[in-house]
């Protein structure tokens, strides 16, 4: 059969099995196959069956920013697929700082890198694309009382960042507003979201927030009970912002989350489920030289949100450990096999469901690396997104 009788639904079965790379070559071969390789029916398709078989197959690839040290001290991002080597990534070309640079996502492939400060730098980036585009500057300048997120918008098909909190502004005077700011990639600008801010959780843990379902969440507790004051996480909850709707809502966390004030609340996502993973802090191994039988030890508790009832709520579907030497989670493959960080700076991987535990060739440069933790681990899978629109 030739290539021009195929029909519509065989020459897309076919096609989406292909890799990015090989579909970009694809392209040229005719304006047909350039326009369907560009519609949003199939980018989404070929990512969402993509992620389906890399969760099944375990090919699934992990993004990871990790301390490699060096005379002044760096970070580096990789990727990290299930068996074969780890590919370093330069971003260079983006301008960004590496020590200082946090990640956002990822969505359908892209990624929002940021460098939060008074001239806050971003970046949106498609690595399998190889295409980044750096976002104009907000209208309000940045503090550290700015919080951001990163999602997509399913019904204008366009990709978001909203940043919220106390803003400072030179024009038309200076002053200190309340602000919601939205960058549309439509459009290639921003603008101001006319919602109420949920200023009064101004703190929201940079560590503990996930894109998911296209909407953002941040783990955040009140402005008025700060950790250091009460000791404890009164009042604390998840706010999410809807990037269709563009509203913030709130979500009640577990009640543990506030009875213990020696706890991390990490929010993650596990088997396309928003999941925190609650777990005591500090480091099981402060002598990174001493071996690992000297460590503590350390259980795990893996929530997952329960959205079937008419009230959203909580179930506790694993406690992992304890196991000794383990210090941070990182988060979940898509197979839903838990990663973390242990004490000398190496990820590891748990599976959930047969206790087998695997070490993966990636871990910080132990000497003269700063405390703990120091990798970010995101689950990516490639796709056609373009977001040099």
């Amino acid at each position: 059969m030739e290539i021009e009788n195929l029909s519509d639904d065989l020459l897309i079965e076919i096609l989406w099995r292909l890799p990015v790379k090989s579909l970009l070559q694809l392209k040229s071969v005719c304006k047909y196959w350039y326009d369907l390789l560009r519609s949003p029916y199939f980018i989404n398709l070929h990512h969402d069956r993509a992620a389906s078989i890399a969760a099944e197959e375990n090919t699934d690839c992990l993004l990871v920013k990790r301390f490699i040290g060096g005379d002044e001290g760096g970070f580096t991002l990789s990727f990290v697929p299930n068996e074969t080597p780890v590919e370093d990534i330069d971003i260079s070309f983006t301008g960004l700082d590496m020590k200082h640079l946090r990640i956002l996502g990822p969505c359908n492939g892209v990624v929002c890198l940021t460098i939060i400060g008074f001239n806050s730098s971003i970046v949106l980036w498609n690595p399998s694309m190889k295409e980044f585009r750096v976002l104009p500057q907000p209208s309000y300048k940045n503090d550290h009382m700015s919080n951001w997120g990163f999602g997509y918008d399913s019904y204008t098909d366009d990709y978001k960042v909203v940043r919220f909190g106390m803003m400072s502004r030179d024009l038309p005077i200076k002053g200190i507003d309340e602000a919601v700011e939205m960058y549309d990639l439509s459009t290639d600008s921003w603008r101001v979201v006319d919602t109420e801010s949920p200023v009064e959780y101004i703190h929201c843990f940079h560590d503990s927030n996930v894109s998911w379902n296209g909407d953002f969440f941040w783990y955040a507790y009140p402005q008025i009970y700060h950790r250091r004051v009460c000791g404890a996480d009164h009042g604390a909850v998840i706010i999410t912002f809807s990037m269709s709707d563009e509203v913030f809502e709130e979500i009640p966390v577990p009640e543990v989350c506030s009875s213990d004030p020696h706890s991390e609340n990490k929010l993650f996502v596990m088997n396309d489920s928003l999941a925190m993973v609650i777990y005591p802090n500090g480091w099981s191994n402060p002598f990174w030289f001493a071996p690992e039988e000297f460590s503590l030890q350390k259980s795990f508790d893996i929530w997952v949100l329960n959205e079937e009832d008419v009230e959203l709520s909580w179930n506790k579907k694993f406690t992992i450990g304890p196991l000794q030497g383990v210090d941070w989670a990182l988060g979940f493959r898509l197979n839903g096999e838990f990663l973390v960080e242990n004490g000398y700076g190496q990820m590891m991987s748990y599976n959930l469901y047969t206790q087998e535990r695997k070490e993966y060739h990636v871990h910080d440069q132990v000497q003269g690396r700063p405390p703990p933790p120091n990798l970010q681990v995101l689950p990516y899978m490639e796709s056609l997104v373009s977001v040099k629109r």
